[in-house]
């Protein structure tokens, strides 16, 4: 079981779907880092490729396709 932080995880799941319509869902997940907030995003993706995609970037359309369905089927717990 992995636990991520609730709000990040879907910023960055709606940056992912932002990416994907936008036309640059071929393209491999780039997250500039500016802010605290970017830093906790750039954490969450390095967590989820390396558990879930064997430490292998991924491009927009997986990161996508790999949260829609990862977040349909979790269990959010507010703290």
């Amino acid at each position: 079981m992995t636990a991520f932080r609730i709000i990040p995880t879907v910023k960055l799941f709606n940056l992912a779907k932002k990416a994907r319509y936008d036309g640059y869902g071929s393209n491999s997940v780039y997250i500039t880092v500016r802010t605290k907030g970017s830093h906790e995003l750039v954490e969450i993706y390095r967590d989820i490729k390396s558990v879930f995609n064997n430490g292998k970037d991924m491009t927009w359309n997986q990161l996508f396709n790999f949260m829609d369905k990862q977040l349909t089927e979790s269990l959010v717990v507010f703290e």
